[in-house]
Formats: C-alpha cells, structure tokens, sequence
C-alpha cells in the first residue's frame, strides 16, 4: 500500500498524477485549514454576537417580558451553535489521533458520546502500537463517520467498534442493533455511507453495508495492509463504555 497507482491524471505537457497517500494528505490539510477558519472566523464572530446580546441584558435596558425573554433564547442558541462548532472542529482535526494512536482516539470518541447517545464498546485486537499514520486517519474518519450515523439514526442504545489486524489486511466492523434500513432504498446522496465506501477504495480496500429494517446495521471495511512499517508486537483489547 505504496500509493504506487495514480487515482487521477491531469496537466498539460507531462503526466501530474495523483496518489492515494496524496490524496489522504491533502483531504486531512484540507479539514485542518476548515478547522482553522471555523474557529478564527465563524466561532469568534458567533460569540461576539454572543457577548453583545448577554451585555445589553445585563444592562437591564431591556425590560422584563416578551422582547427580553426572546433575546435570551437567542443567546442560548448562539452558546450551543458554539459549541457546536468547537465539537465540528475537533472532528476535523482531531489531536488524540496523533498524541494516542488510532486505538486511543477511538476510545476517546467512544467515551465522548452526548447525553442519551448510545452506549459504544470498543475491542480491538491489533498486533501494532501504531499504524501508518495515513492509515490510521483513514480508519479513524471511517468509524468517525459510522458512529455519526448510529447516533443520529440508528436509534439504538448500543453499537460495537470492533478492529481486526490480520498478517496482510485491517478489518474494521461498526455493528448496531437499532431500527436499520433498507440499502436498496437508501437515497443516493447519502454521503455518511457514500464516504467510507469512498474512503475504502482510495487505498483498494472494500467496505460492506449489511443492515435490514428492525435488524440493526453492520458496517464491515478491510483495508490492506502491505507495506506498512514494522513495529514492536503488541495486543491491545479494550472495552470503552
């Protein structure tokens, strides 16, 4: 898994080929810079708007009633966008990935699931301390975006994360047991499902989608393995509630 097959050819006068590893590279500097100008420009501009509104409340030109009581609804709104945000711009550029490994930063986004989400287990049975760290960010916006889904729409109380390293493949299982769906019926810009399918073919891997209405969703994703540095041996199984 060298990047040896150019994904896309374009230029004038000579070939500038794309690579898989490249492509990787550029979509994780892409969210980094989203990340950036989220948090300089539209986070900061949000609580500025914030701290006006909660100035002139405390200044008590407003008096009691309908137009003060409307004006605290909106300071509430524009403190959850904020946060909002500051969740999104973590999701993009998440530092526990390069801090703890994969394993850890999915442990992390399985123990930091919002109030009423599901509960997440993890078991991972992996023979490396660390993966090639595209790889690792490959995965990690794989079982990003599957738990996404399970939160918003599964409606299911529980889901398993289950990683697999075999000698030449990484298996990657997400499993839910909430309301599923048809596949056959599911619109075709459904970009969660559409991306880690996406994200499976940039490096040849495959990704299946099983799920059946009442039955749950399994999500099964093998990425390969070859060429991917060698580390000390080291097995790692662990369950995050």
């Amino acid at each position: 898994m060298d990047g040896s097959n150019p994904v896309g050819v374009s230029g004038s006068g000579g070939d500038a080929r794309v690579y898989p590893w490249d492509l990787l590279r550029l979509m994780e500097q892409e969210r980094a810079l989203i990340g950036f100008e989220l948090h300089d420009g539209l986070v900061q501009e949000i609580t500025g708007a914030r701290m006006q509104l909660e100035s002139l409340l405390a200044s008590g030109e407003i008096p009691n009633g309908v137009v003060r009581e409307a004006v605290t609804r909106v300071v509430e709104l524009l403190r959850s966008a904020v946060e909002e945000a500051r969740q999104l711009i973590a999701g993009l550029s998440p530092p526990l990935l390069e801090k703890k490994g994969l394993i850890g930063a999915i442990s992390s986004l399985a123990a930091d699931q919002p109030e009423g989400g599901p509960k997440i287990e993890l078991v991972a049975h992996v023979q490396s301390e660390r993966l090639e760290p595209n790889l690792e960010r490959l995965v990690f916006r794989i079982v990003q975006e599957a738990v996404t889904n399970i939160r918003r729409h599964s409606r299911s109380e529980r889901a398993e994360v289950r990683l697999e390293q075999f000698a030449d493949r990484l298996e990657v299982v997400i499993q839910d047991w909430g309301v599923g769906f048809d596949p056959a019926r599911v619109e075709k810009n459904c970009l969660g499902l559409k991306g880690i399918c996406q994200r499976a073919r940039l490096l040849s891997g495959r990704a299946e989608v099983h799920s059946r209405p009442g039955r749950g969703t399994r999500i099964v994703v093998e990425l390969p393995l070859a060429d991917l540095p060698c580390e000390t041996s080291v097995t790692n199984d662990r369950s995050v509630s």
